[in-house]
């Protein structure tokens, strides 16, 4: 995993990654052969990153299920938000990569992996 900080100088090239955004072609296996982008902040801020992004340069962006549901408690703007913990475990699942540890420390986990039907 790499992290970047917004605003950043300069991101790498993401031709060989997705993007996960709200409102995008849906996940699926067969994006496996990507990397994953994660833009992580509040929806506000989340919403400036992602702008920056495509700006910057084309990237491929793909969505979460719809009836994926978060189990972080909070007022959302977004109905079909998710943290990004969440969203990252959720994409590896699709993708068939190893979770093994991924939700560990989140203190929603169990809430989380009920709201799929996941023990």
């Amino acid at each position: 995993m790499q992290f970047f900080t917004y605003p950043y100088a300069q991101l790498p090239d993401l031709s060989s990654y997705f993007l996960l955004t709200p409102n995008a072609p849906v996940l699926t296996a067969e994006d496996r052969e990507l990397g994953i982008f994660l833009i992580d902040g509040t929806w506000r801020y989340a919403d400036v990153m992602l702008r920056s992004v495509e700006a910057s340069q084309p990237v491929i962006c793909r969505s979460l299920p719809r009836e994926a549901k978060t189990a972080y408690p909070r007022r959302q703007e977004h109905p079909h938000g998710l943290a990004s913990v969440e969203a990252l475990f959720l994409a590896y699942r699709i993708l068939d990569r190893p979770t093994h540890g991924l939700l560990d420390r989140y203190y929603w986990k169990k809430e989380f992996l009920s709201s799929l039907d996941i023990s």
